[in-house]
């Protein structure tokens, strides 16, 4: 018998420019629905999705033991789930899950519809009992007239907080960011830079879920290293899934492998995640990135903070903090603009702009898109799903001359070749 029932209350919540719901929504591997569902599975609560307000009352009515009600659009991790059913005992009914604010928190909450409290964040989360049940129909509206009554459970958490050094661009004090390793993770996921942000934080959740459950084969990779030296931990502390081929010269480094992966030669991949299927090519060098199942990443493609959907091609020399859609291509030569000299990268949100807080940040690029070469997108756009965007024509030297003479400088214009100097300048 289940120990209790999440009921998840949906919402209209879509994440452009995908126009996907929420639900499916990319994580690593899976999608957010699915995520959920492990998490509650993982503390013995049944799961049931209700389309408002009237049908959770009908389920909260006959449901025995816990109750718990969430908006669909959150995250809740497998420790931050155990977290909140720990710190529930301690107050009252309704319960609403709350969090310091501290790195981890920071690092995705731009743009999150959540009530802040002084120094803490109170999420759609609820432990309820049948006295304290709304009457509201609508989901959101049912989920804050909870939050009116709840008192906080404040989730204990542990992080460690990396210093990375970024280029100094324009505002020296944005020099450095703090990149938060925990597994105790909550997001209300509103925005493709939500999916981003989470996925760029992912490995430190799937890496502590892992340990928790094979701790015995952790400490005999740790134990391999035969060292104390960070570096030769991290490098040990690999899961390879079956059916991997790995060439011998390629270079891993504290980063989950799916099955049946092939990563070519003289190939990097350190602090990220690998789905299943994926193809990583020759000289590559992935890095805090996630690689959905059965993409290919060309060889020689640089890629730092990125999350790819399943299905995708990427062949860019540098992608950073930057989404790319399911079965999506991006051509080697295709740009993405990550930085701004001064502000803050601004986003589309709800049909007006909103800030990210981040000076550093990508694009994203719509599902079955394809960006060809030698084009060049500002921070923060949204490519649209199936968009086909390639160069003009007349950068293209689509015909060549037959009597080209000979050891003539020649340079491109309007589709051919003419000699240096009789080409018809733009005005």
């Amino acid at each position: 018998m289940a120990r209790g029932t999440a009921i998840i209350l949906r919402t209209e919540t879509t994440i452009a420019p995908f126009g996907d719901h929420v639900s499916e929504a990319f994580f690593t591997h899976e999608t957010l629905a699915e995520t959920q569902d492990r998490a509650f599975r993982h503390v013995g609560f049944e799961v049931v999705r209700v389309a408002d307000g009237d049908e959770a009352r009908k389920v909260i009515a006959k449901t025995e033991g816990e109750i718990l009600v969430m908006l669909d659009r959150v995250y809740i991790s497998e420790r931050a789930t155990r977290g909140f059913l720990k710190a529930a005992k301690t107050v009252a009914r309704p319960a609403a899950l709350t969090l310091t604010i501290n790195a981890s928190v920071r690092y995705t909450l731009p743009i999150q519809d959540v009530l802040l409290e002084n120094d803490s964040v109170v999420h759609d989360i609820y432990l309820i009992d049948r006295s304290a049940v709304p009457s509201d129909r609508d989901s959101i509206a049912f989920a804050r007239a909870l939050r009116e009554k709840a008192q906080r459970a404040v989730v204990e958490k542990r992080e460690i907080v990396a210093n990375v050094p970024l280029p100094t661009i324009g505002e020296r004090e944005k020099n450095v960011m703090q990149y938060p390793v925990t597994s105790t993770v909550v997001v209300s996921i509103e925005h493709w830079v939500h999916v981003l942000w989470l996925n760029q934080i992912a490995f430190g959740i799937r890496w502590m879920e892992l340990i928790s459950k094979r701790w015995l084969w952790t400490a005999w990779r740790a134990l391999s290293a035969l060292s104390l030296n960070r570096h030769k931990l991290l490098d040990a502390l690999v899961s390879r899934g079956r059916g991997s081929d790995i060439h011998p010269t390629a270079y891993l480094s504290a980063s989950i492998i799916g099955k049946n992966v092939k990563i070519g030669a003289q190939a990097t991949v350190r602090n990220s995640i690998i789905g299943d299927g994926a193809v990583i090519g020759d000289h590559a060098v992935i890095l805090n990135s996630v690689i959905g199942p059965n993409s290919f990443v060309m060889e020689n493609t640089f890629m730092v903070s990125t999350a790819c959907y399943p299905g995708v091609t990427v062949g860019n020399y540098k992608l950073q903090v930057t989404l790319i859609g399911r079965d999506a291509y991006v051509n080697a030569w295709a740009g993405f603009v990550d930085a701004k000299f001064a502000g803050e990268v601004m986003v589309s949100h709800k049909g007006q702009l909103a800030g990210t807080n981040r000076a550093f940040l990508g694009s994203v690029v719509g599902h079955r898109a394809k960006v060809g070469a030698k084009i060049l997108i500002q921070p923060g756009r949204e490519i649209p799903n199936d968009a086909v965007i390639v160069m003009r024509p007349d950068e293209v030297v689509s015909t060549i001359p037959s009597d080209l003479p000979k050891g003539t400088p020649l340079v491109r214009d309007r589709g051919t070749l003419v000699k240096l100097g009789s080409e018809k300048l733009e005005r």
